[in-house]
């Protein structure tokens, strides 16, 4: 419970794009980062934990502020934790300052790094962006991962110095075809705002049939979570839930094995997100949309954000996440 294996610390939210998939509904809005010091306290967080994982440092993205960048790096090599570096490839503009940053990421210990590419990365980042990331990261890395590799194929043959519109793919395939190559050939997951830029693309359905969809898997065993330069444990992919504060890891675990939760956690736990729809339009005047959901991540993300403004609850959180669709 609360052990996962591939743990991304977010050093921002600061990104230089603002793709229409985000989960965690990241862009140029945002302006905090996360301090050294910080950075320092969630690795000596992490150790406490005694069973196999690894981290991933991101954002955002997490070459905006370099400085920081590296101190993430070297405090994973001092605590002897595994950890690969996630970048757009946004900044790859000239080939000397990705050979400099990444020989200096590698010095520190540095041994994997994860690049973005995706149809929703390039309509802001060119694609020779990426290809040059890619290139020159083989160059300093044991493991270079293109996320994902066949999308590369597919933005080469529209275009590759320019960035491309989402609408080009629907001129170009029709917008069923379309919809079905972002949602399953990417594998989109409806949080964050990828539901509402992207789901008009997407079949949707009513409340109903999300119903005795609970959450506790995602909340409480997922191999994939977050902690956040605001103190943040996000479990999962889901942007703008907060399980508590990282600072307190050992605490926090013992209070969920004692099913000690906060009341928004608790009602997710037990009545996933359609229990959730239930209660806040009980008590807080929520509204099914009638065009329906694209799944139950969306139903959940919806009712958040009607709940953000109304309730204080410790769940929901950082609430920029809430001011950024």
């Amino acid at each position: 419970m609360l052990r996962p294996l591939d743990l991304g610390l977010i050093l921002s939210y600061q990104c230089q794009a603002e793709c229409a998939h985000c989960l965690y509904n990241c862009g140029r809005g945002w302006r905090d980062w996360m301090d050294p010091s910080e950075i320092w306290a969630a690795f000596d967080a992490m150790a406490s934990w005694n069973h196999r994982f690894q981290v991933h440092i991101t954002g955002g993205e997490p070459f905006l502020r370099f400085d920081l960048l590296c101190e993430a790096v070297r405090a994973a090599s001092a605590h002897g934790i595994p950890c690969y570096v996630e970048t757009n490839a946004g900044w790859c503009v000239r080939e000397s300052t990705v050979r400099k940053r990444f020989e200096r990421l590698r010095q520190l210990g540095l041994r994997a790094v994860l690049i973005s590419c995706s149809p929703f990365h390039a309509e802001t980042i060119p694609l020779a962006h990426v290809e040059r990331a890619f290139r020159i990261a083989h160059e300093f890395f044991d493991q270079v991962i293109l996320y994902l590799p066949e999308w590369f194929r597919l933005l080469a043959d529209q275009a590759e110095e320019t960035p491309i519109p989402l609408e080009s793919w629907i001129s170009a395939y029709g917008a069923e075809r379309a919809g079905r190559l972002f949602w399953e050939g990417y594998g989109l997951i409806p949080g964050g705002r990828s539901a509402y830029r992207l789901g008009s693309l997407a079949d949707k359905r009513p409340t109903e049939a999300y119903k005795g969809q609970a959450c506790s898997r995602e909340l409480l065993y997922a191999p994939h979570s977050h902690f956040d330069l605001y103190g943040n444990f996000i479990p999962a992919f889901c942007g703008g839930l907060r399980l508590g504060d990282w600072h307190s890891l050992d605490d926090l675990m013992v209070a969920y094995q004692h099913e000690e939760t906060p009341e928004l956690i608790g009602r997710l736990i037990q009545g996933g997100p359609f229990g959730l729809s239930e209660w806040a339009a009980e008590a807080h005047g929520y509204r099914e949309r009638p065009e329906g959901y694209v799944g139950k991540c969306h139903l959940c993300v919806d009712v958040r954000r009607h709940l953000s403004s109304l309730v204080q609850d410790d769940a929901l959180a950082p609430q920029g996440f809430y001011q950024q669709f």
